[in-house]
């Protein structure tokens, strides 16, 4: 009892879905058939003049981020808004300063060891057995 699964399968599509692509190579089934990229900084394009306004005027990026929200509802990161800013805008990054904090303290000028002179030998025969001292031996 076999039947052709194509008979019991409904034609939902009719003729107008091909399902063999002979003359078009992958790349423009891909560009045909693959999802559309957004196009980058699609909603801070319309306000880029705004944008620019306020980083003139010192504006940081959080603050950027909090007006744009507040204003036209629109949801991005601060991190968004700075290479927005970079890429479109041409804003440059900017220098990093040296921090003009107190010199450290110069290190500790390292005085020379205490150079002990050894004592004189003592001759075993005429003084006798020697016995070490505590304050030169390691323990």
């Amino acid at each position: 009892m076999e039947t052709d699964f194509r008979s019991d399968f409904p034609n939902q599509f009719g003729n107008e879905f091909r399902m063999n692509f002979p003359n078009e190579s992958a790349a423009e089934l891909i560009a045909r058939f693959s999802p559309k990229r957004p196009k980058c900084y699609a909603g801070l394009h319309p306000h880029a003049e705004f944008i620019r306004e306020l980083r003139r005027n010192r504006a940081s990026y959080d603050t950027v981020v909090a007006i744009l929200r507040e204003r036209y509802g629109l949801q991005v990161s601060d991190t968004t808004v700075r290479h927005f800013c970079r890429d479109i805008l041409q804003e440059r990054p900017g220098r990093r300063r040296a921090r003009l904090a107190a010199q450290p303290p110069a290190p500790p000028i390292r005085q020379p060891a205490q150079i002990l002179s050894p004592r004189p030998a003592r001759n075993p025969s005429v003084d006798g057995p020697q016995i070490a001292e505590v304050e030169f031996t390691d323990e």
